[in-house]
C-alpha cells in the first residue's frame, strides 16, 4: 500500500448556476459533461445567453482600461 498522498482533483463547476460546484443534483451524473439540465440549457440559444448574462453579473463589474497605444 502507498504512504504518497493522491493528487486531489479540482471540483466541477455547474455551469448552470455561477460559483457554485456541480454538486451532482441528478442521478447517474458524474460532472457537468454528462448533466442533462447543462446539455438542454446550452443547447438552447435564448438559455444558453441567459447563463452567460448570469455569469457577467456575477462576477461583477470589470475595471476599466486605459488605451495607451
Amino acid at each position: 500500500m502507498s504512504t504518497r498522498p493522491r493528487p486531489t482533483r479540482p471540483a466541477a463547476a455547474c455551469p448552470i448556476r455561477p460559483g457554485e460546484p456541480c454538486t451532482l443534483c441528478q442521478v447517474d451524473v458524474t460532472g457537468p459533461q454528462d448533466c442533462p439540465l447543462v446539455w438542454l440549457v446550452m443547447g438552447d440559444d435564448e438559455l444558453r445567453e441567459g447563463v452567460h448574462r448570469t455569469r457577467l453579473a456575477a462576477r461583477g463589474p470589470r475595471p476599466a482600461t486605459t488605451d495607451t497605444a
